[in-house]
């Protein structure tokens, strides 16, 4: 047996032939009635009930003449590439061969080319009317039944920062972390993680920049329908500590709860109410790890024109911990302002609820840069790149809506990655039999039962035009 020479001498020994090995198969490319995506009868049956297609075109996403591509078209398979795994145009070949094609049913599929051109050409209305698009999905989904639950609905804009490559990319530029990024905001709901909004922003766009603006784009992205229900809360960190961002708030009748910046006058405060011996400090609810013991006060605090609560949370530092100039008696202090009043959320309540940005939020971000695409600027035009997060976004939210509607619970909060090794990256034979098409998935697919469970549930959703 031949083997390949070593690059240089070393002493392990080389052996004709391993006791224990993969079997010695000969491989061929044969088999057109196999695909890797069987999830797409999941994820494709619920963009048809969407109607993704029809509302894109209905909002001329696209114009094009006769014997072209509409935009709802290109749009939607930008969408499908991106739930199957793919991170860059040409990864539409995950749709392209014949099984998933037949799964597909007639849906048309552009070539790579075709929708790199759909991508390249966006303008900002072309990006205004997908963000059009993704709202008309939002709703339709809320309505079948993924809103979330009636109460308080929290809106949560941040700032992410996504790698760039390659030269001449628009709005590619150092960020305060000097590497080479683009900067854009995304709004999520607080309890669910539905994306409401993205913003794309060049990599030296300060965190704070247009955020008032934005809070207002990702309240008008809420169904209308459903406002009553909810009481709007927006939960923001220290970039929007601003007169403009607690006017928009305020504009929108929504509470608020915004992460100070400890400028001097906010240093002030705390340490007067720190230093008052009549100050009553209360436990924080749901500590552990680091902020173990914590504790919360409250005092009142004016900004933008208006008496707000100041709420105060200290933390006792570790042994051996490094102090600051600004500690005060071996305690960390935290502050946040909020117009909510106290008969409606104490402080310990307030600081809880404002410590959960790290969880759905964040976790939504996570996702959409490790497992939807977002983790880089694969085209050179800033709006292009923008269309791609926008078709990003919808991709996760889709896949959330599919977790959330058909499947069993244990995959109500899994990442992309578990979801696609679960559902949608299955591999199965697509075959047609007694005029109808079957997908056969392997016998010892473990989730085969939830599989099936879930298309049916799928099938029984309402279907929009």
């Amino acid at each position: 047996m031949k083997t390949t020479a070593t690059l240089f001498e070393i002493e392990d020994p080389i052996v004709t032939r391993s006791w224990q090995r993969v079997a010695p198969v000969v491989v061929e490319a044969t088999e057109d009635d196999v695909t890797g995506v069987a999830g797409i009868v999941l994820f494709g049956e619920l963009l048809d009930h969407l109607g993704l297609v029809d509302a894109a075109d209905r909002r001329a996403l696209r114009p094009i003449g006769p014997g072209g591509y509409t935009g709802g078209e290109c749009y939607r398979p930008i969408v499908e590439l991106q739930l199957a795994g793919g991170d860059f145009i040409s990864d539409v070949s995950l749709l392209k061969d014949a099984a998933t094609g037949r799964l597909r049913g007639s849906h048309a599929l552009p070539s790579h080319t075709t929708l790199y051109r759909f991508l390249a050409g966006a303008d900002l209305g072309r990006v205004a009317k997908a963000n059009a698009v993704n709202c008309d999905m939002l709703r339709r989904a809320w309505a079948m039944g993924a809103a979330p639950a009636p109460g308080i609905l929290t809106v949560d804009p941040d700032a992410t920062y996504i790698d760039t490559y390659g030269k001449l990319k628009e709005g590619s530029t150092f960020s305060y972390k000097h590497e080479v990024q683009m900067s854009p905001l995304v709004g999520v709901v607080g309890e669910t993680g539905d994306v409401l909004a993205i913003r794309a922003r060049g990599g030296n766009a300060s965190p704070r920049k247009k955020l008032a603006s934005f809070v207002g784009e990702c309240v008008a992205a809420i169904p209308r329908e459903a406002r009553d229900r909810y009481q709007l809360w927006i939960r923001v960190d220290s970039a929007g500590f601003s007169r403009s961002v607690v006017e928009a708030a305020i504009e929108h009748t929504a509470a608020f709860s915004i992460t100070c910046v400890q400028n001097g006058a906010v240093r002030r405060a705390i340490e007067a109410l720190a230093s008052d011996p009549a100050t009553v400090w209360a436990p924080a609810k749901e500590v552990d790890g680091e902020l173990a013991g914590a504790e919360v006060a409250e005092t009142t605090y004016r900004f933008a024109k208006r008496n707000l609560r100041l709420i105060v949370r200290r933390q006792l530092k570790a042994t051996g911990e490094q102090l600051s100039f600004d500690d005060l008696g071996g305690y960390r202090f935290f502050a946040l302002i909020t117009n909510v009043p106290p008969v409606f959320a104490t402080a310990v309540d307030v600081d809880r609820h404002h410590r959960l940005r790290g969880g759905p939020p964040e976790e939504a971000i996570r996702q959409l840069v490790h497992d939807f695409a977002m983790n880089h600027a694969p085209l050179q035009s800033f709006m292009a790149n923008w269309l791609w997060w926008l078709a990003s976004a919808l991709a996760y939210n889709v896949a959330r809506w599919v977790r959330v509607l058909a499947l069993p619970e244990g995959f109500r909060t899994c990442r992309g990655k578990r979801l696609r090794a679960s559902f949608f990256n299955v591999p199965a034979r697509v075959v047609r039999s007694a005029r109808r098409l079957h997908l056969r998935l392997p016998r010892a697919y473990r989730h085969a039962e939830a599989f099936v469970a879930a298309l049916g549930k799928l099938r029984a959703l309402p279907t929009f035009a």
